[in-house]
């Protein structure tokens, strides 16, 4: 009689046969590599993220910085301003520290664009640290690089909303000095009319009070809004009551180089005087500083005194009644004061305004901006 042995093993008081265990220490140890791999995604995954956005922030700031330096048509101020601002943003490290750049983090790859780049890296000594790195790649010693860039551009504004109702002739070589336009007097908007290089601070007189000073009989600078048939369905809105409204508020028309304005005929003493005066109530203890160049004591950051008015091109003036004059392009003033009469005096000053681009960049225009191109 023959014994068959019968092949058996033991259980242990958790269910596990012993000859099941290498096949749960495998299982164990992948589960271990799966926690780690989603430790480092949850948690360095995160970091990089977080420092990424942190380093776009202060590329956008710095850059954006930098294109106001250029406004001025300085890249060292450029430089200057974006190294600054960058330092005003943080951005992880080992712990929160402000993002450091220098002048090697920055270049100007064309005269009126500026771009930067912020970074956390091992080349410039402030990796980002993280917890799990290291596991990965044990050379790496739990760091790694993170960088953002980030490009401004700084452009001549050509058009706006929120002028003022009146219209002045841009500055031609006037020959014989009678201050109307003869035919063969130079007229050139670069090179005869006003721009801001030559004219920052110079007082003008935006509206015409005094009848023998007007360009032509009856054509005191008045005009109405919006711009002959650029809005379909909108006629120019005439009268005192909407002139009046627009030198104390906004039009809302946006008005460009080669748009046509119907001139307002008339002085219109009454109009001008209220509209203006509602103007200058707003801000009353703004002033005009010619030491600095600059609008001081206003209640505002900007002041509403600080305005648009439109140049109209003097090779094409009006003519007495109802005419139109051709925008050349726009200026930007303080009005300082009103008299004699009707008449409203101004400042030239350059200010930064959204609005389309001039073509061919920066120039001397008194209206400019900035915005990010990368």
């Amino acid at each position: 009689m023959s014994v068959h042995k019968q092949s058996f093993s033991r259980v242990n008081r958790f269910g596990i046969r012993g000859n099941d265990r290498g096949s749960v220490t495998i299982m164990v140890a992948l589960a271990m590599v799966a926690l780690f791999a989603f430790a480092f995604i949850a948690i360095d995954g995160a970091l990089l993220m977080a420092t990424r956005t942190q380093l776009h922030s202060a590329a956008d700031a710095a850059a954006l910085a930098g294109a106001s330096g250029l406004l001025e048509g300085s890249e060292a101020e450029a430089t200057a301003r974006a190294i600054r601002f960058a330092g005003y943003n943080g951005a992880l490290e080992q712990n929160m520290s402000a993002v450091t750049i220098t002048e090697d983090d920055i270049s100007f790859p064309e005269p009126n664009v500026i771009r930067v780049r912020t970074h956390r890296t091992a080349r410039t000594g402030d990796p980002l640290r993280t917890f799990f790195q290291g596991i990965i790649n044990p050379a790496a010693h739990n760091k790694v690089d993170v960088a953002a860039v980030a490009a401004a551009r700084a452009y001549d504004v050509c058009g706006s909303r929120c002028l003022k109702p009146w219209a002045v002739p841009d500055r031609w070589d006037d020959a014989n000095g009678n201050g109307a336009y003869d035919l063969g007097e130079y007229y050139d908007p670069d090179a005869t009319g006003y721009t801001l290089d030559k004219d920052e601070g110079l007082s003008i007189v935006v509206k015409v009070g005094d009848p023998q000073a007007t360009i032509a009989p009856g054509v005191f600078f008045p005009v109405n809004y919006p711009p002959i048939d650029k809005y379909p369905g909108e006629d120019p809105l005439k009268g005192g009551a909407w002139y009046r409204h627009f030198i104390s508020e906004c039009e809302p028309y946006l008005v460009e180089p080669g748009d046509r304005l119907l001139t307002e005929p008339g002085n219109k003493v009454g109009p001008t005087m209220q509209g203006a005066k509602a103007l200058i109530n707003q801000d009353p203890n703004a002033r005009w500083d010619a030491d600095t160049q600059t609008v001081v004591e206003s209640d505002f950051d900007f002041s509403p005194r600080i305005t648009l008015v439109p140049f109209f091109d003097p090779t094409k003036p009006p003519v007495p009644g109802r005419d139109w004059v051709e925008v050349v392009k726009l200026g930007a003033f303080f009005i300082e004061s009103t008299g004699p009469g009707s008449q409203v005096n101004a400042r030239f000053l350059m200010i930064s305004k959204q609005g389309p681009a001039c073509p061919g960049g920066l120039s001397t225009s008194f209206i400019k901006s900035i915005a990010l191109i990368e």
